[in-house]
């Protein structure tokens, strides 16, 4: 009984557990699908990323990856901006 009353207790932050995870799994695919790999990016605990472009992402391709990643179901929201620095490329 008592593990049946600490299941239910648990389960709701279980499910919630691995939002970031899941964020940031859908990021990388986009990421390395549309060859973006010069930028750093990060999910917190609801899901939603935040991407710091380098300089040698072209316009173009931030707002590719910005609507891709926009219709990703494992991504809550998008925060974004182009930083005046080099990042070595996604791994």
């Amino acid at each position: 009984m008592k593990s049946l009353v600490a299941l239910l207790l648990f389960a709701p932050a279980l499910a919630w557990a691995n939002l970031a995870g899941n964020a940031e799994h859908a990021a990388e695919r986009v990421l390395l699908e549309e060859n973006v790999l010069t930028v750093y990016f990060t999910a917190n605990d609801q899901g939603r990323l935040t991407l710091l472009f380098s300089r040698q992402v072209a316009d173009w391709q931030i707002d590719v990856v910005r609507k891709r990643l926009e219709q990703e179901p494992a991504i809550k929201g998008v925060t974004h901006t182009r930083v005046d620095a080099d990042y070595c490329p996604i791994r």
